[in-house]
């Protein structure tokens, strides 16, 4: 067996680390998140208008008060939750009153709204979770 007798002087290796096709995780997605809640609403109160009158007339109200938050692009707060709450309470009072040919219609609102309820909330739940965290490992918010 021969055996080499030139060592090679280069002083290089490297270092290959494989995480696979792991998925981020929502902590790292925040903004994702929240735009993707932000453009959910978006999308629902864009389609209010497509439902018959005695539905959209019904839904006019509340879906009124959670248009600022959107034109705002503001739905992390406690305020714009209830709204988004308030909308789906009259969306689930109205299903019985759907006809079947604007079943599909009412149903891709409700499914924007809830999306968007759950995006914030999802955010909302990480940055407590972050900051409680925080507070229990000794990191305080400064007194202002």
């Amino acid at each position: 067996m021969d055996i080499p007798t030139l060592i090679p002087a280069q002083n290089n290796h490297r270092v290959v680390h494989f995480t696979g096709n792991e998925p981020p995780r929502d902590f790292e997605r925040l903004e994702e998140i929240a735009a993707d809640g932000i453009a959910a609403a978006r999308d629902a109160l864009a389609l209010l208008p497509l439902l018959p009158t005695h539905l959209f007339n019904q839904l006019h109200g509340v879906a009124g008060e959670l248009l600022p938050h959107v034109s705002d692009r503001r739905l992390l707060n406690g305020r714009a939750r209830q709204h988004l709450e308030a909308v789906v309470e009259v969306i689930n009072r109205l299903r019985l009153q759907v006809d079947s040919e604007d079943e599909a219609l009412f149903g891709e609102i409700g499914r924007n709204i809830i999306a968007a309820l759950d995006a914030s909330n999802r955010v909302a739940d990480l940055l407590a979770a972050e900051k409680e965290i925080g507070w229990l490992r000794g990191i305080r918010e400064p007194q202002g």
